[in-house]
């Protein structure tokens, strides 16, 4: 899918690509930027000190674009799901059971790009200060589209997290609460500077 395609399909007002999904994309802009900033600093000698860092961020990102496409895919899949889960007969004896499954997957899936977007923004974390200055406000751009990824992970967990019971509920909020207080303890260095 191309970009001018995705963001029509997105401002369609059809409820998949929503607002999980763009989380993935601004995941793989931000994984591309810091590449782009990794490339930028091996590039230069001057910048040799982060040579060893950004090699490591180049080959643990290798597949960035496959990840967010996957991603923005698997988003659209879950809450596919649990529209169909919703739209059984209420008489169906396996309704219920069925809208807490989606509702896990939904659940799930964000909870991924939480985790994903927190493996990008440690090594985000590891470039600062030893990147190639002359891309700095890329890699602020970086942060604060990692950010946003976080952010709209965490907003898509909550809102299926009411539709979750038992160990379900159990795991996912353990998850969550996991990821969301290490991401916290994150963006503020990935995006320092990046205020208007």
């Amino acid at each position: 899918m191309d970009v001018q395609n995705m963001m029509k399909s997105i401002s369609e007002g059809t409820p998949t690509p929503g607002g999980g999904a763009v989380g993935w994309i601004a995941l793989g802009q931000g994984t591309a930027l810091l590449r782009m900033v990794s490339n930028l600093t091996l590039k230069s000698k001057k910048w040799a000190v982060g040579h060893e860092q950004s090699r490591a961020i180049l080959e643990a990102t290798a597949e960035f674009d496959s990840r967010a496409t996957d991603g923005f895919h698997a988003d659209c899949h879950a809450y596919e799901s649990v529209v169909k889960a919703y739209k059984l007969p209420e008489e169906n004896h396996d309704r219920q059971r069925a809208i807490e499954t989606a509702s896990l997957l939904a659940a799930e899936v964000p909870l991924d790009l939480m985790e994903a977007t927190l493996e990008i923004s440690l090594l985000s974390m590891g470039l600062f200060g030893l990147h190639n200055k002359n891309a700095h406000s890329d890699l602020i751009s970086c942060g604060l589209l990692l950010k946003t990824a976080a952010i709209i992970g965490s907003k898509n967990v909550e809102a299926n997290i009411p539709y979750l019971s038992g160990e379900d509920l159990i795991v996912v909020n353990a998850r969550h609460d996991e990821v969301r207080k290490n991401l916290l303890n994150v963006i503020p260095t990935i995006t320092e500077g990046g205020n208007l």
